[in-house]
């Protein structure tokens, strides 16, 4: 199978490809179905009706966003068309609205192309149940009502932050879809053509794919990484496709300062880098973050980046800041028109007031969610211990009262 690039549909769409008027009278097209198993095979079938010959049929696919149209011969056999499209060769987004057509190619006159029809490509692995609010649909085949609803309430609770320190207007519909292990997620990215250690927003198609397995940790793992997803999908539907020329510390700054619990690990990276001098020059992360252990630094660095520059500047600063590179600034000089200073200027100024002073206050912050835990699981079962005690040292005195 050959790759068709987005020009061959730019050609059809400028007339290089045109459907003469006896063609279209000439046969017809109708889709009969759509059958595909997630990650290695989908099969489109469709019957034709005419009279004319047909020497060839081409089938073509496109997801939704896609730059790259795949496209393979299809069999015709007793007026059927049917087409087996290899997944684990050329896979297709995830989550994503999938365009295909048929271009036949008669025995003698020009080519015709079929109309083109969708279908919604999912994991369908998996029995989906949904659960949805006015802005939010969570899909997951694991867990209660309840658990899903505790998801829907921090997808909530983080449009609710964000909206605190952006302008955010016009929120459009988001879905997040829940995995129960982080293999089960990686591998379903993987199967689209992605590769993703945790959660991971699809800003252009509104969907948020995160793993969130049962345990202890399920809830603060819920409250951190679904406020996070929901931040990149609601920045995208703020400023459109120039989202992923934005820089990197501005998009993950946002988004980590958008969860509900800080990071306590953040904390103590930025302490050594700080200790260390290690700490990575804020312009080196307008691009890209660092592919090793210092990914773990920059995303400490960008969330109390973003931290000190809202509480410097608050919501119409951060709004302008975003405004500013959402319009073609450069990344050392998107923040002078909005904020009056440098990149490099404000960086200056974060590390000299909000980590030198305040990693005390840093520490105390995002420790104490984890204290407060740590203090419950200690004293209530100490409090039904003394209280016990107490209750038999009463049951005893009242035994040799009598």
């Amino acid at each position: 199978m050959r790759r068709w690039i987005c020009l061959l549909l730019l050609c059809l769409g400028t007339g290089w490809l045109v459907m003469p008027a006896a063609a279209a009278d000439a046969w017809q097209v109708s889709p009969e179905g759509v059958v595909y198993t997630f990650g290695e095979q989908v099969t489109l079938q469709a019957h034709l009706e005419g009279e004319t010959a047909i020497n060839e049929v081409q089938a073509f696919l496109r997801s939704e966003g896609d730059t790259v149209t795949y496209s393979g011969p299809a069999v015709l056999q007793d007026g059927l068309i049917t087409y087996h499209h290899d997944l684990t060769a050329e896979p297709l987004r995830a989550f994503a609205a999938v365009e295909y057509w048929f271009r036949l190619t008669p025995q003698s006159g020009e080519p015709y192309l079929s109309e083109t029809n969708t279908f919604y490509y999912e994991d369908n692995r998996f029995d989906w149940q949904e659960h949805a609010s006015e802005t939010f649909v969570v899909h997951w085949y694991e867990g209660d009502l309840d658990f899903a609803q505790d998801v829907l309430n921090a997808a909530e609770a983080g449009l609710a932050r964000a909206q605190g320190m952006l302008a955010l207007e016009n929120i459009q519909p988001v879905d997040i879809y829940v995995y129960a292990s982080g293999v089960e997620m990686q591998s379903t990215l993987r199967l689209g053509g992605l590769r993703w250690i945790a959660g991971h927003a699809d800003p252009d198609l509104g969907v948020a794919v995160v793993s969130l397995p049962a345990g202890p940790d399920q809830r603060s793992e819920i409250e951190r990484q679904i406020p996070h997803e929901v931040m990149h999908l609601l920045l995208y539907q703020s400023v459109g496709q120039v989202y992923y020329t934005l820089p990197v510390w501005l998009k993950e700054g946002l988004a980590s300062a958008n969860e509900m619990r800080p990071n306590p690990d953040y904390y103590v990276i930025l302490s050594k880098a700080v200790e260390q001098d290690t700490l990575i020059p804020m312009a080196a992360l307008c691009q890209s973050f660092p592919q090793d252990n210092n990914v773990y630094l920059a995303y400490a660095q960008s969330d109390s980046f973003i931290r000190y520059l809202y509480q410097q500047y608050g919501q119409s600063g951060m709004q302008r800041l975003v405004e500013s590179y959402a319009s073609g600034e450069g990344c050392e000089t998107g923040s002078i028109l909005s904020l009056g200073l440098s990149l490099n200027e404000l960086e200056q100024d974060w590390r000299r007031t909000a980590l030198n002073d305040n990693l005390l206050e840093m520490a105390v912050k995002a420790l104490l969610p984890w204290v407060i835990l740590l203090l419950g699981i200690i004293l209530v079962p100490l409090g039904m211990l003394l209280a016990g005690r107490r209750n038999a040292a009463r049951l005893q005195a009242a035994g040799e009262t009598r």
